[in-house]
């Protein structure tokens, strides 16, 4: 770490701090959350490295309890100067100000809660050496392209001098984890284990071949690299014989009380629902899934057809055909989204490179998944990740529910992850000019959209007559409504993992083995995965006093262009601001939030 560039930023903070009455209250939240992220991306640099926040790239934090202390009375502090710039609103004060530190409010209580209540540091002894392996992973996958977006061959070769540096402190800094890790848990050991199996064929592979190709096999810097990342994998060895040798006498201890996790839905997510109400909610999808089904099946048999991919437009090519078969396929949507007027898509949007998801990664994300475009990044550029089947046939004839092996199964997972859902939205919210806006994130927001749009697709059209395509749509509501089942039961500590897997597979169909890596990851990541039950309901409720308020002028295209124009925000946010910003044409609401 940088002192200097630290106590720059600090005299910074304290200056501004210093003139914030001399502020209105919006440059005063502004200032802090430029305050929050820069100071937090040159304390923690791999955090910068995910932002796309330059000169950070070569840097890894020193974890240690002091490091920590320090971070829990930085965040007091935030919250501090946050509640004294609250304390001057008036009846002047815009409702986007007062949402803008509400904003604020729940993403520092989520910080600290995060130190002091989940204590995921405390648990997780594979984060350190997992952690180190991610941070690479988007280094490399947002190398400089010499030629392109004003990248030179310099850059490059800094970009390449950055992983080095990286991978050579690479132990240090997974032993200084490691140490943090005091109360280390077994099934974050079990997750993280498998994680790191995968590590060498990234390191080993795509990484070691880029560095071959683009330094030279005889450059001075590409033998430095190789003694790096040599260091790098024999440290993440190490902590993987650790956890192999340990992880059976680690205690459960994922289970963070059922008051805790109410408290996060309401304080960290600002969502009107607390445990119980998510479990109902998710009650009510389990069931309709299973009613859809029932439909089709019903259909299938008055037709005489078999449902699979014969009904669903055929099975995927395999080999190179497969990634320019998901291009038609990305193209084809965005045609569909444009004939039935469904949403404006931005002349500048970017492109996606489709890609395989890589070994270490596939654990975690078994099936399609996306990287948009950093937030501080110039470039546009997101990341499409794949896991072919290693059969389509196989994958077929069982309707695998993590495999895309068909043309309906591949439009309704990118209509999720690509366009119109997770690429294209999250792209259009990192242009926000509220820098509040900007640097926000709910999972809620942003996996509720992309669930809203499954069934709409379906309801419009997408998949013509096939049954297929609105057989794997029923099914991932089904997940989902089980996904949030499974959530505040295992938080909460009401089920055993044995037991959430036993419900899980019984409610979606996945096997024992896919059932117990999604409870695994559910069970390690409390909150996150009820986002796109109460996501969609959400938008549901929203979409339906839209249509109320505009009557005759209501059109989808219309919400859901205003709907896009507000950030990745929590809806219990975006709701008030969009329905007050009605008398204004949504054009001018796009044209606000540089959309």
């Amino acid at each position: 770490m940088n002192a200097s560039r630290i106590a720059a930023l600090t005299a910074c903070a304290a200056l501004a701090a210093g003139v914030a009455h001399a502020q209105t209250a919006h440059e005063a939240l502004v200032s802090l959350a430029q305050d929050i992220t820069y100071t937090t991306a040159a304390i923690f640099p791999m955090t910068a490295t995910y932002l796309g926040i330059p000169g950070h790239d070569g840097e890894l934090q020193s974890p240690s309890e002091a490091f920590r202390a320090a971070q829990v009375q930085r965040l007091r502090e935030w919250q501090s100067r946050l509640e004294a710039i609250a304390a001057g609103f008036d009846a002047r004060t815009q409702l986007v100000d007062r949402d803008d530190a509400t904003l604020l409010r729940a993403n520092l209580t989520r910080s600290l809660d995060e130190l002091l209540v989940y204590q995921t540091d405390r648990k997780d002894y594979a984060e350190g050496a997992s952690g180190i392996v991610r941070v690479i992973f988007v280094q490399f996958e947002h190398l400089p392209v010499v030629g392109e977006e004003g990248a030179t061959a310099a850059d490059l070769k800094r970009a390449w001098e950055d992983i080095a540096r990286r991978l050579a402190g690479a132990p240090a800094y997974i032993a200084a984890a490691e140490r943090l890790a005091t109360t280390p848990g077994h099934l974050y050991g079990v997750v993280g284990a498998r994680q790191l199996a995968g590590a060498p064929d990234f390191l080993k592979g795509a990484l070691t071949e880029g560095a071959r190709a683009q330094l030279g096999a005889h450059s001075r810097e590409y033998t430095a690299f190789l003694r790096a990342r040599d260091v790098a994998l024999a440290a993440i060895a190490r902590t993987g014989q650790h956890i192999e040798a340990h992880v059976a006498s680690w205690p459960e201890n994922y289970a963070i009380g059922r008051a805790a996790y109410d408290r996060m839905l309401k304080e960290e997510q600002l969502l009107p629902f607390d445990s119980g109400d998510v479990e109902r909610i998710a009650q009510d999808e389990l069931a309709h899934g299973w009613a859809e089904e029932a439909w089709l099946r019903q259909v299938a048999q008055h037709r005489g057809v078999a449902l699979g991919a014969p009904s669903g437009g055929g099975l995927a090519p395999g080999g190179a055909a497969l990634i320019d078969y998901y291009r038609a396929c990305i193209a084809q949507l965005r045609k569909f989204v444009t004939d039935q007027d469904l949403v404006t898509i931005p002349a500048w949007l970017g492109s996606m490179q489709i890609v395989e998801t890589p070994a270490f990664l596939q654990p975690v994300s078994p099936g399609a998944s996306m990287n948009p475009p950093r937030l501080f990044s110039l470039s546009t550029t997101g990341y499409y990740y794949i896991t072919p089947p290693k059969s389509l046939a196989e994958a077929a004839a069982r309707l695998d529910m993590n495999e895309d092996f068909d043309r309906d199964r591949i439009l309704s997972t990118a209509a999720h992850e690509a366009l119109p859902g997770h690429f294209m939205q999250l792209s259009i919210a990192r242009r926000h000019p509220d820098f509040v806006r900007r640097v926000e994130f709910s999972s809620a927001f942003a996996e509720g959209w992309a669930f809203y749009g499954e069934e709409m697709f379906v309801r419009l059209g997408l998949y013509g007559d096939d049954l297929d395509g609105r057989l794997d749509v029923a099914r991932w509501e089904r997940v989902r409504g089980a996904r949030a089942v499974v959530d505040p039961k295992l938080a909460g500590g009401e089920w055993t993992y044995e037991h959430a897997v036993e419900f899980f597979a019984a409610e979606t169909g996945f096997t024992r083995e896919q059932a117990e890596a999604a409870v695994a990851g559910i069970a390690t990541r409390p909150g996150y995965v009820i986002a796109y039950s109460v996501g969609r309901l959400q938008i549901e409720n929203l979409l339906s006093e839209y249509l109320q308020r505009q009557g005759a002028e209501a059109s989808l295209r219309d919400f859901h262009d205003r709907l896009l124009s507000y950030g990745t925000t929590p809806l219990a946010i975006v709701a008030p601001e969009l329905l007050a910003d009605l008398y204004k044409p949504a054009s001018e609401v796009r044209a606000a939030a540089n959309y």
